[in-house]
């Protein structure tokens, strides 16, 4: 390892946790276990074997070239993790790299994996990086290509993927964020307080959200020619999604994310990808909330749908979003809580140009002002105290 990837490996190190002592010592590379890293041989063994020492000394582990490996997994006995790819390649013939606890109660490891590209040989590989259970670290700058998954946070809390780039297909995910379920289909184990930001996801689904998962934060991602941008499953106990600050193409839906309390976006922007939207799309779906916001949005690309391009439901805020050129029916689908007591569905201070208004589903509370509602023929029409457009 370098002097100044030694450094940054200290000053990470000490932010996760790690002993110095395992970010200053001089590290280990592949090659020194008969690793070629050529793009022909077949490195597996040699490569795990460079895993499991480097675990057994507590230092990093680092790489130069491509190397041809099957699964990679870290070792059961493992105190940290320190992957430096140094801007290699690992090109998996099946399998991927793989982190998981051996039990439930297992101490905490910390990891790092960064500056490093990972390959599919075959397309249709399950996850490149796959983190379950008592780990927190950091996935950092790297660069995945054609795995069904590239990054899965499993029953894990307090990681974080930054400055990565996925290219993924079809029904694939950049990330995963998920708890486990136990058969009485209770959550047996939550995955909190992950992060992911400053990452750039082509096709498939940027981030994929699954039952048991609270505290996700998502910031600057960027979302191109995908299914959905963000997907969140109606999830058991799911809440406390927090998405700032990004671009989201969708074919299905910028963000779907029914049913996932306290969800705040705020300044994002919902796209619809070159292909077209899907009947049904919508930017952003935010029905049954409990909580929550949806502000200083916008959706583009909405003169192509054929459906409301937000929909809203439960008790959440929808402050001043901007929505341009809706071809056919209603800018808003409005889904209050039915009781009349409930807390109402607050929309206030949006604009939607040259739309139908807005529909409201059912009979409960609506508040809110100031919202210009432009119909295709009267372009300054302003509805205050939210009567029938």
């Amino acid at each position: 390892m370098t002097r100044a990837g030694a450094a940054l490996a200290v000053a990470i190190g000490l932010w996760l946790g790690i002993p110095v002592a395992a970010c200053a010592e001089a590290g280990l590379n592949v090659a020194q276990f008969g690793a070629r890293c050529d793009d022909a041989t077949d490195d597996t063994k040699s490569f795990q074997a460079a895993v499991d020492a480097a675990t057994a000394k507590n230092v990093a582990l680092s790489l130069s070239g491509t190397c041809r490996v099957r699964t990679l997994r870290a070792p059961p006995t493992a105190k940290t993790f320190i992957l430096e790819g140094n801007n290699g390649t690992l090109r998996f013939l099946d399998g991927g790299l793989v982190l998981s606890a051996p039990k439930p109660g297992t101490a905490v490891i910390p990891y790092i994996i960064r500056n490093l590209r990972l390959r599919s040989v075959n397309a249709y590989t399950d996850t490149a990086i796959s983190v379950t259970g008592a780990f927190k670290g950091v996935v950092e700058n790297v660069n995945i290509d054609r795995f069904r998954n590239g990054v899965e946070l499993i029953a894990t809390s307090d990681n974080i993927v930054r400055g990565s780039f996925f290219d993924s297909f079809g029904d694939s995910n950049a990330v995963v964020i998920s708890g486990t379920m136990a058969a009485s289909n209770t959550v047996s184990a939550y995955a909190s307080n992950n992060t992911v930001s400053d990452v750039t996801d082509i096709h498939g689904t940027g981030i994929f959200i699954g039952p048991g998962v609270q505290g996700t934060k998502i910031r600057n991602l960027r979302v191109l020619e995908a299914w959905y941008g963000i997907y969140a499953v109606d999830g058991k106990d799911d809440e406390d999604l927090s998405v700032s600050d990004s671009y989201l193409e969708g074919k299905r839906a910028g963000i779907f994310a029914d049913g996932v309390d306290l969800t705040r976006v705020v300044n994002c922007s919902a796209d619809l990808p070159s292909s077209g939207a899907e009947p049904g799309w919508a930017g952003f779906h935010l029905d049954r909330m409990y909580g929550g916001i949806l502000a200083n949005s916008s959706v583009w690309g909405a003169a192509a749908a054929r459906s409301p391009v937000i929909v809203a439901g439960g008790n959440i805020n929808v402050i001043g979003n901007q929505i341009t050129g809706i071809a056919n029916g209603p800018c808003m689908r409005l889904i209050p809580f039915p009781k009349s007591d409930d807390s109402p569905l607050l929309v206030s201070n949006n604009t939607c140009w040259a739309s139908g208004g807005y529909e409201v589903v059912g009979h409960g509370p609506v508040a809110g002002s100031n919202n210009l509602w432009s119909r295709p023929g009267d372009h300054h029409l302003m509805i205050r105290n939210f009567p029938s457009p």
